[in-house]
């Protein structure tokens, strides 16, 4: 009986033992890049169903300069550290500025 009882102890002690495992210790992430705004422009000639194309004269301008089209559904003015959705719509015109509001870059989405 005694052996019976050092067999299940054993027994017990080595499914214990199995499910302590060593982990290596969790390795820091590395640090994400920063996001940076670049411009593909064969994809914005290839992709132009917005007509930011033929807006490109804008760049440089300010919002508020007569010819600039006002935000709406389908056009956005998007600022430094303005949340934006990251939905694609093509027909969507989106207007990037810089802190002084001028229109530094325009695009379809």
């Amino acid at each position: 009986m005694n052996t019976a009882l050092a067999a299940i102890a054993v027994a017990i002690a080595a499914c214990v033992a199995a499910g302590c495992v060593l982990l290596e210790p969790a390795q820091p992430a590395a640090a994400a890049p920063k996001y940076v705004r670049t411009v593909d422009v064969q994809s914005i000639d290839e992709r132009d169903a917005c007509g930011a194309k033929a807006l490109t004269h804008l760049i440089g301008k300010k919002l508020d300069d007569q010819g600039v089209p006002s935000a709406s559904p389908r056009v956005r003015h998007i600022g430094p550290g303005d949340a934006v959705t990251e939905d694609l719509r093509i027909e969507r015109l989106n207007l990037y500025v810089n802190g002084a509001g001028v229109i530094e870059m325009i695009n379809c989405g």
